[in-house]
Formats: C-alpha cells, sequence, structure tokens
C-alpha cells in the first residue's frame, strides 16, 4: 500500500476522469503557484555575477558535450555542484538549445527549471506528507503559508542551487521525522513502514549530499543529536541508523571526497566563517524580510506552544528544531549570505499552520480570531503604506529612489493590492470568519509577488531589450 494511504485506500473504484479530477482539486494550489513560476520565469534575464556564471559554465558544458566541471573545484566553490548542473543541462539538451558552438545565446528560463520543479513536487510532496501525519487542514494551511513566503518565490526561479538543496534536505528531514513517528507509535502504519522512511531519508540526503557537500551532512547531524537530546530517546538511535541507506549515505560519502566530485570540509574556511558573523540584528532582518507577514505571528505561536503544552509532543519539538538549526549553522558557514536558512521555512509553515489551523475551522472563540485577523490585517497596511509611500508620495532616500523607478508602475498596482487585501482581512476578521484570513492573506501577497515578479522584474531587467551572448572566457579550463 502507498505510504499516503488517506490518498490511496478508496481510490480503486473510482473511474480515470474521477480520479484526475480529485488530484487536481487535491492540488490546486500546487497547480496554481506552478503556472505562477512559469509566468515568472520568462520575465527576466540573468541577474549578477552568479547566475550569469552558472550560465557560461552550464552552457559550456553544454556545447562541449562535457559532463563534468573544471578540476580545479571553482564550481563547487560557487555553490555549483556537477549534479546541480547536470539538472540545469538536461532542460537545454531536451529542447535543443545549446545555441550554437559559435554564437551561444543564453535561454535564462531553461536554468531556472531545476529551482521551479524543485519548488513545485516538493510543495506536493509536502502537503501529502501533512496530510498522512497532521490533518488535512494542517496540510492546506502550510501550503499556502510557504506559497506566500517572499523567500521561498524568489528561491523558485533563481538560478541557483538553493531551491534544490532545501527541497532534498527538508524532505529527508520530514521522511526521517515520519520514520520516528511510526517507530514509536505517535502515527498509524505497519510494523516495517518506520525502515522504508529513514531509508528514505538516508537516502535522499545523499542525494542533497552531492548538491552541496558536507553542509547537509551537518545540519542533518545536529538537528537529529539535538532532538534525541531533548527526547532522551537514544534507543532510537539504533532503530534508525540500523539502515541500507545510511550506507549508502557513507558510501557514497567516501567515494565523492576521494575522487573529489565534493569539496573536503575545510576547517580553516568554517573558523574563518566566525569572523564574517554579522550583527544578530542583520538575521532577524533576514527573517522579517524573507517570512512576512507570517514572521508576525511569532510571539502568538510560541504563547501557543508554551500554554498548550504542544511542545512536548515529538512532532513540535523536531518542527522546532528543523526551524531554528538553519540559521547558527548559516551564520557559522557564511557571515555574508541570507538564503541558507530557506531549508527552516517549511517546518515554519507546519508550526503556523498548528496555530492556525482551530482558527481556520473557527474551533475558538471570536476574540481569538479577531486577534489573528488584526496581525494580518495590520502587516498588509504596512506593506500597503510602505510601497504606496516609495511609489506615489515619493518618500526615501536618492538611493531608495534610484531603485524603484523603473518600478514605479509596478509598486503602485502592487500597493492598491495590499490595501484591498487588507480591507478585505480587516472586515473578515472583526466579522470572526477565521476561515478566509489565511487564504485572503496567501492570495494578496501571492498576487503581489507575480505583479513584481512580471510586470516588475521585466522593468528592471537591464537587457530585456537584447540578447545577452556569453562571454568569450572558457570557464572549462579554469583559471590559469
Amino acid at each position: 500500500m502507498d505510504e499516503f494511504d488517506e490518498f490511496s485506500e478508496h481510490r480503486e473504484a473510482r473511474l480515470p476522469g474521477q480520479q484526475l479530477g480529485e488530484l487536481v482539486r487535491e492540488n490546486r494550489v500546487v497547480i496554481l503557484y506552478g503556472l505562477m513560476l512559469i509566468m515568472v520565469m520568462f520575465s527576466r534575464g540573468l541577474w549578477g555575477p552568479d547566475e550569469r556564471f552558472a550560465a557560461d559554465l552550464t552552457q559550456n558544458l553544454l556545447v562541449r558535450g562535457q559532463w563534468l566541471p573544471p578540476a580545479s573545484g571553482m564550481s563547487y566553490s560557487s555553490g555549483l555542484s556537477p549534479l546541480y548542473l547536470w539538472l540545469a543541462k538536461l532542460p537545454a539538451m531536451v529542447v535543443g538549445a545549446d545555441g550554437g558552438v559559435s554564437t551561444p545565446v543564453y535561454l535564462p528560463w531553461l536554468m531556472r527549471i531545476p529551482s521551479v520543479l524543485s519548488s513545485v513536487l516538493f510543495l506536493f510532496y509536502f502537503r501529502r506528507w501533512a496530510s498522512r501525519f497532521f490533518q488535512s487542514d494542517v496540510a492546506d494551511l502550510a501550503m499556502l503559508i510557504l506559497c506566500s513566503t517572499p523567500l521561498w518565490f524568489w528561491q523558485s526561479q533563481a538560478i541557483q542551487v538553493d531551491l534544490l538543496f532545501t527541497a532534498m534536505l527538508g524532505w529527508s528531514w520530514l521522511c526521517w521525522l515520519a520514520g520516528y513517528l511510526l517507530l514509536r507509535h505517535e502515527a498509524e502504519g505497519d510494523q516495517e513502514e518506520h525502515k522504508r522512511w529513514f531509508r528514505r531519508s538516508y537516502l535522499w540526503l545523499c542525494c542533497t549530499f552531492l548538491v552541496k557537500g558536507s553542509q547537509a551532512l551537518l545540519l542533518s547531524a545536529l538537528l537529529l543529536v539535538i532532538f534525541l537530546l531533548w527526547q532522551k530517546d537514544w534507543k532510537a538511535v539504533k532503530e534508525s541508523l540500523l539502515n541500507p541507506g545510511l550506507v549508502v549515505l557513507l558510501f557514497i560519502a567516501i567515494l565523492s571526497y576521494f575522487f573529489g566530485f565534493v569539496a573536503v570540509p575545510n576547517l580553516y574556511l568554517l573558523l574563518r566563517g566566525l569572523s564574517q558573523v554579522q550583527p544578530l540584528w542583520i538575521y532577524a532582518e533576514y527573517l522579517v524580510r524573507d517570512s512576512f507577514p507570517w514572521v508576525l505571528l511569532l510571539p502568538a505561536l510560541i504563547i501557543f506552544l508554551r500554554g498548550s503544552g504542544a511542545h512536548k509532543s515529538p512532532m513540535a519539538r523536531f518542527l522546532m528544531i528543523a526551524f531554528l538549526v538553519p540559521f547558527p549553522m548559516s551564520i557559522w558557514a557564511d557571515g555574508t549570505r541570507g538564503t541558507d536558512p530557506l531549508v527552516a521555512y517549511p517546518f515554519l509553515a507546519l508550526l503556523l499552520a498548528g496555530l492556525l489551523q482551530p482558527v481556520y475551522v473557527e474551533g475558538v472563540g471570536v476574540a481569538r480570531i479577531r486577534r489573528i485577523g488584526a496581525i494580518l490585517a495590520a502587516a498588509l497596511w504596512l506593506a500597503a503604506s510602505a510601497f504606496f509611500a516609495v511609489s506615489v508620495l515619493r518618500l526615501g532616500s536618492l538611493e531608495v529612489q534610484g531603485l524603484v523607478a523603473p518600478m514605479l508602475g509596478p509598486l503602485r498596482l502592487a500597493a492598491l493590492v495590499l490595501a484591498m487585501g487588507a480591507l478585505s482581512v480587516s472586515v473578515r476578521g472583526a466579522a470572526g470568519e477565521g476561515e478566509f484570513l489565511v487564504r485572503e492573506t496567501t492570495a494578496t501577497v501571492c498576487v503581489v509577488l507575480l505583479i513584481i515578479g512580471t510586470w516588475g522584474f521585466h522593468r528592471l531587467d537591464p537587457g530585456r531589450r537584447t540578447p545577452q551572448p556569453m562571454g568569450g572566457q572558457n570557464l572549462l579550463q579554469g583559471s590559469k
């Protein structure tokens, strides 16, 4: 039987058309989000040195028919593992878009396919997992929250390895948690099912290791050690580690280090990361910027977990650790970037969904629904005011006005959408209609992201009127 029992046990008697209709209905949010990403992926060219470098290297591999990056490790030092380059190369091979050997031209949308597919597939299985081990209401809310998280949207169409890394590592952690819950009879399943989930966890961790090297192993080890210490359940170590999947992981890791497929961890670089750490308020700024408006619910989430006693359950403990661990690890590994904690946000979405589920089904008092509605409405009003101030009133420094000058039209439309959404959420909250709060907040944020990601990105794109020819450097030869 399929491990996702809710989706498999009653479908055998259904007609093919009914099965397809049910699948579309259950995953309508994922489908709409995928269509949204497709519209965005065509709106801009290559931004910044990272995307241009990735396109140069992938195009060189494609034109020359090679599969391995430079032996100097240049691709790995830039965060581009061979596995990621293969995934970026395959779409161009399928459509035959090599651009020609003599005058190759970038097709940036092809380079975005790995991130888009990673995002959509993760959301699909994320919902199925949450429906199995939580409830369908929690699964729907978590998916809505994650879809409308700004950092998740940005990385879903960026030519970077972060979304692929997050999807694989996040799924590995969810598989391990599923195995643990089944092992400790916190979820229903057959006697051997927990072994299958543990095996999947290690196999996906192996894939994650091949994408971004030792960071996946460090994060996973830290997460599991803290969780088992908190649980005081060292007996689970034997059950979870004695698994063929872990043997495969160790074997692949040793071979990868030996043949140079993955760079060996450099202790000096890890220690040097401590000297690059920025003030803690910088990382609080990352959290606010990357997960707005949902981040404003964090105080309510802390009160809920503490007051309800939910923090004592293995599920909540694992989710809390999985949310917190990526932040200090990213500070240690690299003090200059804010995208590494991306893997934390699916677990934050599940925690917030647990907070909002009673509000969604209106199983709590009207006062609580109004408080949650007021927080979400205030967040949207704040964003609408900021967009209105910089695009209509033209407030802000000369630097800010220079940045937003090409985007005045998109920003003004976004301000209008935010104001309309804020008004709707305010009315729903005041009326005690908790069922609509998350839906309308998500719809508002996603429409704004669509406006910025299509019209706004197109206006910002400096190369929208001219093709972007590849530079003359042969990246496959490395540096001399």
